[in-house]
């Protein structure tokens, strides 16, 4: 069986994964079955296991995690590619260039909320996108002028060392 999908460790994919756990020691899987097939180690099948006899079903149901909820529902969230996919031009900028301050003006004009910097770097790296560095080249540079002071003018230029050495 394929591994474990966790792209999200939310809460609730965690205890989905517990409760698959359960069906399956309760059909007669052994642990060491039930890990290998929910691309998990031995111990913590066993853990669950131990859990489930000790608390029942509901000891292994999901927690939920303290801190600030989020303010942009997930389904919101998975369109942030799309948005960058479209591109800077469509959104009213001067150049296709996304820079941290673009993406925190369209997000925030397309889900009216408002990011931190810090908070919108975490997002884009959780959505596997990464800062990359544009290949930048003069409009005005003429490729064939460059090559033929390369070969021409820069030879005249270069320094030669005399034969006197040292």
């Amino acid at each position: 069986m394929a591994r474990w999908d966790q792209q999200h460790r939310d809460t609730a994919s965690l205890e989905e994964r517990r409760l698959k756990a359960v069906g399956l020691l309760r059909s007669g899987v052994s642990q060491s079955e039930v890990a290998r097939r929910l691309a998990v180690s031995p111990v913590a099948v066993h853990k669950w296991k131990r859990t489930l006899e000790e608390g029942g079903t509901d000891a292994l149901r999901a927690v939920p995690r303290p801190g600030r909820p989020t303010n942009v529902p997930r389904e919101q969230l998975a369109t942030l590619p799309k948005i960058l996919a479209r591109g800077a031009l469509s959104y009213g900028f001067s150049t296709d260039l996304w820079t941290i301050r673009r993406i925190l003006e369209v997000t925030e004009a397309e889900w009216g909320v408002r990011y931190e910097r810090s908070a919108m770097w975490r997002l884009l790296k959780r959505h596997g996108l990464s800062w990359q560095r544009p290949s930048r080249q003069a409009r005005e540079k003429n490729l064939v002028a460059v090559k033929n002071w390369k070969q021409r003018t820069w030879p005249r230029l270069k320094k030669k060392p005399t034969g006197d050495g040292p």
